[in-house]
């Protein structure tokens, strides 16, 4: 069990962080904004500005004869007495008395230029004009004390002292205040990073196998929607059927090998009834469920596509066919049916060998009242016409509509888009569809983007819905079972 818990790098996918990266970008922003704030309050408030008044001295020897080279060996050892002498309480005090107050504001240092026979003196303080009046005061004041230093040298005021206009430090103070922000955006990046590993989230095929406890049925490619310029232009809503002579080579293939698990299943078990739901919304389960049916029609004659989701349907749409009013599977659910209005209310796509029952949205009072029960009598009645029936559910981890639907079906396959909802739901949502009477023959992974999978075709592969549900429900995923873990996994290793 702790290796389950231990990262697996090949779970995750460098195009899922970066785009859960671009996602939250704003937070980028925030941080880089949020670190020049802080430094730019730190340098205001912790550090308090100071100012430079500098004065140069140059030494020569009071000897004419070979001044320059005398005085330049002794420049070291002068200018280390001289810094001595200025910065004595003596001198300090004098100087101090000199300009009106109790103790003297600056501090002293003496520097000398390799190779010089220059002293340079500077005296910080708080202010540009406590560091030049204090610099005066020691020029004015040292020289009573400095006989004997300079008893065979000569100290000339070559400049100075100078008024400082900026405060000490202020390019460094700059250039930390311009890194802040960079810095900042990298700290947050990197914590958006952490976030996306943390999320568990599916993002590639090796991981939904380690992560899920199902069967990986296929894996779904991203499929771009518009392929033309001009539909690109025109950006016009269409779903990505099959029967659409844009969509890829690969994509097509990928729902046909999917369809030969259901064709087996039928073969060898005699199941007709097979549901397609998800955890959640916008993972593309109704977009799956036509296409099945739509590949399962072009070999078969008797196949039905059901859209029994009565919170939200979504079939009417991907078909982009008008639902007549009261011919429809939740009036006939509401209302109760016939052999002959069951007949009426489905339609006969003839372009794709399909028949569809739609489906309109009905109050929610009324949708509460689903039952097994009340579902079996029209499935039942759909059995004796129909080899195969597709079932197109809401989502499994907002109603119940999909368990109670899975009592009466054969089988179930769950969709999962790629990086959206975490695997311990994943596993909850596959712990309920095993527990109904239905066989759960396995998982989806759908809507898969990544680096790797760009040059699967020549024109590269996106998925892009064209109808959200927008239910508008949250989740809270708050279990503490263990990394990608449902609740039944966790209390069965607990029991071995």
């Amino acid at each position: 069990m702790e290796e389950k818990k231990r990262i697996e790098w090949s779970d995750f996918d460098l195009f899922c962080i970066l785009r859960f990266i671009l996602r939250y970008f704003w937070m980028v922003i925030v941080g880089a904004l949020t670190a020049v704030m802080a430094v730019y309050l730190v340098q205001g408030l912790a550090m308090t500005p100071t100012y430079t008044s500098s004065v140069t001295f140059s030494l020569t020897s009071r000897n004419s004869v070979n001044a320059t080279s005398v005085t330049v060996a002794a420049t070291d050892t002068v200018a280390e007495q001289f810094a001595t002498l200025i910065s004595s309480d003596l001198v300090r005090q004098a100087a101090a008395e000199r300009m009106g107050m109790s103790s003297f504001p600056a501090t002293v240092s003496v520097s000398v230029p390799e190779n010089t026979n220059i002293l340079i003196m500077d005296l910080t303080a708080d202010t540009p004009e406590l560091a030049y009046k204090s610099a005066l005061a020691i020029m004015d004041t040292h020289g009573a004390y400095s006989q004997n230093i300079f008893s065979s040298m000569v100290l000339d005021n070559i400049n100075g002292p100078t008024i400082s206009t900026t405060p000490n430090g202020s390019s460094s103070r700059s250039k930390l205040l311009t890194f802040s922000a960079p810095i900042g955006a990298l700290l947050m990046i990197v914590l958006l990073v952490m976030m996306s590993i943390q999320a568990d989230t599916v993002q590639t095929p090796s991981g939904a196998k380690r992560q899920i406890d199902g069967k990986l049925l296929t894996t779904i490619y991203h499929e771009r929607k518009n392929r033309t310029l001009q539909s690109l232009w025109k950006r016009k809503k269409s779903s990505l059927l099959i029967t659409n002579p844009t969509i890829s080579f690969y994509y097509t293939e990928t729902i046909h090998q999917l369809r030969v698990f259901l064709e087996r299943a039928h073969e060898k078990q005699g199941k007709q009834v097979f549901i397609v739901t998800s955890c959640s919304e916008n993972e593309g389960k109704s977009t799956v469920a036509a296409n099945i049916a739509l590949s399962l029609a072009e070999k078969h004659h008797r196949v039905l596509l059901l859209d029994a989701d009565l919170r939200k349907p979504a079939q009417h749409l991907v078909f982009e066919y008008p639902v007549e009013n009261g011919k429809d599977f939740g009036t006939l659910m509401v209302k109760g049916f016939t052999d002959q209005s069951l007949k009426d209310a489905v339609v006969r796509l003839d372009h794709c060998n399909l028949s569809v029952l739609f489906a309109e949205s009905v109050r929610r009072h009324r949708a509460e009242t689903f039952s097994p029960d009340s579902f079996r009598p029209i499935l039942e009645a759909l059995r004796k016409q129909y080899s195969y029936i597709i079932v197109d559910t809401p989502p499994l981890g907002l109603f119940a509509d999909a368990e109670i639907i899975a009592e009466a079906a054969d089988a179930s396959l769950l969709v999962v888009r790629q990086d959206l909802v975490p695997a311990i739901a994943i596993n909850d949502a596959i712990d309920s569809l095993s527990d109904a009477q239905s066989e759960f023959m396995g998982f989806v992974l759908n809507n898969v983007r990544s680096f790797c999978s760009i040059n699967l075709s020549a024109g590269g592969y996106s998925y892009g819905y064209g109808y959200g549900y927008g239910y508008g429900y949250g989740y809270g995923y708050g279990y503490g079972y263990g990394r990608g873990k449902s609740k039944k996994s966790a209390e069965k290793e607990v029991e071995n």
